[in-house]
Formats: C-alpha cells, structure tokens, sequence
C-alpha cells in the first residue's frame, strides 16, 4: 500500500505545529497508510491531546520517533496504529508545567489570595498528569506497569533509550541503525531543552573504529570511565591495609541519583561512603569545565531572549525561547511579499532630480521658488 509521509518538526503549540496542519494531511490521505515523522520537544496538551484523537479516527498511521522525543508527543503517539523508534534516539515523559511568576512586595492578604491560587493551579496540575498517567499506564499494562510506575516515571524526568522505551511498551518497533549527532544539533538541543525547562539529553559519540581497531561506542566510553574510576588510584597493599579496606567498603553504595552528572563523567553511578562521594581529579575537572560552557550557554540564551523581548511587548510576555522565535517568525511570515523596505526613492538620487517633470509644469514652478 502507498505510503504518505508526513514530517512533523518542532513544537506542538499555536505557533507550531497544530491540529489543524495534521488534520488537513490525514484528509487528505483518507484510506491511505500515513507515517508521521517526529522529531519534537512537545508542546501543549490540548493539541496534543486532539491529534491522538485524529491519528486514532485515521487507524492507519504509523509514527516514527526521530531524535529527541519528549513531553507531549510520548503520548500523542498512542493514537497511532504503531509506534517506531530508532535506536538512536532518546525519549521523556514527566509531569505537566505551567508558568509560575511571583514578584513584588505583598500584604498579608495578598499572600493568602496568591496561595490559593497557587493551590487551585495545583489541583489543575494534579488533574492533567492524571490524564497523561492513565495514557501512559494503558499503553504499558501489558508489560505489567502500574500507574505507579508511570508516575514514578514521570518525577524522574530522564531521558530513557529506545530499548527501555520497548521494555516499557511505550513503542513496538526499533528501527536499527545509528545516525551521528552534529554539533549544531547538539548545542540547538541544549539551547531548547534549557528553555523548556527539560532535562538535558546526553549524547552518544560516534562509533567509528579508530586505527589501533578500538572503537569509540557510548558503551564503550561508558566502560572505560568506569575502569578508570575503580582502577586509577590502585595500589599495592599490605594485610592490615587489605582488612582496613574490606571494613571500609561496607559502607561504599552506588550512588546513581545524580543522574546529570553520571551523565557527564560517562558511569553508572557515583561511590558513596559515609555520605561522600567519591572523584577523580579528572572528573572534577570535566565537571569544572560543564558548569563554565553552562555559564557560557546561559549567557547566550539570556541575550537572545533579551533581543527577542526588545521587538515588541507581545513577544516579551511569551515564555521560553522557543516560543519567541516560533511568535517571531510568524511575525514575519504575516509580511506581504515584495513590499518594499523603507523608502523606495533611491537615496542616492538629488531629491531635485526626482520633481524634474513637475519643475517644468508652470503652475508646479510656483513651489520651487526660494522664499525669503
């Protein structure tokens, strides 16, 4: 059967992607298999929520996850017929965000008023991860997650791979094959999940094989980080020393809640012994030199927002970068096209020489005429 593709890119939302741009493509292809390409950040619930619905009325679509996949369109999906993933891309879910602005000096009733607002905005809250919970449970239950699972899953907000997303249910298929991350994608994911206020994915480096035949594999680097963080400060020991450390590591636990910064260093978890943890000089360093290109990262993202928010007071009050950019360029698409820009009398051309017709009119000779 003739397949139709459609590309769906960026954000879900009133200034991306919307229902009506899927719904009008699913028309379109009545009868017809459709495979959806995703490659999205998420966006808003309520679009996602009525584009599942549309996949669901077509029945005959297929959506492939490319990428980096998260937040709304996880659960968007589950309207489809099946679900794809390649097996280099990564996956979130977590629980749904509003935002938040408190500021100024308040009264005593003023903070009551704000804190049952803010109770009424949770109890919103609660109701829409509810939601998405129960979407998410009833595409895992045959795997035997609970909606405990799901929601323990969702407080995580990690980034999951493609075959933990099968584990899980949350997809049918894995597509093979790996696709190397260019660094402008790298820094443009960053940037994004920064001002999405999402966790930042972790990279996979290339696979090639180097000329001694090694290869660099994220398993691998994964591997070698670890030996050098149990084996780097190894050393000769005598039988008092041997017990002093046998003792000593009753106490040692893997520590894997930092996830960001096992992340970085390329392990499993951190070692904790009485409640420290444990680094190489090494490590410290690579987190050293994280939390300088953060600054460095941050610093950018605040002056781009700051120039977005100096085009107009409507683009100000709009929040994350992401959405400037999409308010931005929808600005822009409203433009007629071939309007000339400012001026269209060359500035180079004496302005004498523009009214010369008009000098020669008797009646227009009066105006030409130096005044006193």
């Amino acid at each position: 059967m003739e397949e139709s593709v459609l590309e769906v890119n960026g954000m879900i939302d009133h200034y991306g992607w919307q229902r009506t741009n899927i719904k009008w493509h699913l028309n379109k292809n009545k009868g017809k298999k459709v495979r959806c390409k995703i490659n999205s950040w998420g966006g808003s619930v309520n679009e996602a929520i009525a584009i599942s619905k549309l996949f669901e009325e077509h029945g005959n679509v297929t959506v492939e996850f490319i990428g980096f996949c998260a937040s709304a369109v996880t659960w968007m999906a589950f309207g489809a017929a099946s679900i794809e993933i390649h097996e280099d891309s990564l996956w979130l879910c977590h629980k749904s965000s509003i935002s938040v602005e408190i500021y100024g000096n308040m009264n005593s009733d003023q903070i009551e008023s704000t804190i049952k607002q803010l109770q009424n905005e949770k109890k919103s809250q609660d109701a829409i991860d509810l939601i998405i919970a129960k979407k998410y449970a009833d595409k895992c239950a045959a795997k035997g997650k609970t909606i405990k699972d799901v929601f323990d899953l969702m407080k995580e907000e990690r980034w999951i791979p493609a075959d933990e997303c099968l584990d899980w249910g949350f997809v049918d298929h894995i597509i093979p094959g790996i696709n190397k991350v260019s660094n402008d994608f790298r820094n443009l994911m960053i940037e994004n999940c920064a001002a999405l206020k999402l966790p930042a994915p972790s990279f996979p480096v290339d696979s090639e094989p180097n000329n001694d035949g090694t290869n660099n594999s994220y398993l691998k680097k994964i591997l070698d980080g670890l030996n050098a963080f149990v084996f780097s400060n190894k050393k000769e020991t005598s039988s008092e020393d041997a017990q002093t450390n046998i003792n000593s590591n009753k106490n040692q636990t893997m520590n894997k809640t930092f996830v960001a910064v096992n992340t970085l260093l390329a392990v499993e978890g951190l070692t904790e012994n009485d409640g420290k943890v444990e680094l190489t000089i090494e490590q410290m360093q690579k987190v050293c030199d994280a939390v300088k290109q953060g600054e460095v990262n941050k610093t950018t993202v605040d002056n781009a927002v700051t120039a977005l928010d100096s085009i107009s007071p409507n683009v100000k009050a709009i929040d994350g970068l992401t959405n400037k950019i999409h308010a931005v360029k929808a600005l822009v698409n409203l433009i007629p096209s071939g309007t000339p820009a400012g001026n269209s009398i060359p500035k180079n051309t004496p302005e004498d020489k523009n009214y010369e017709d008009s000098k020669k009119d008797p009646v227009n000779h009066y105006f030409t005429e130096d005044e006193d």
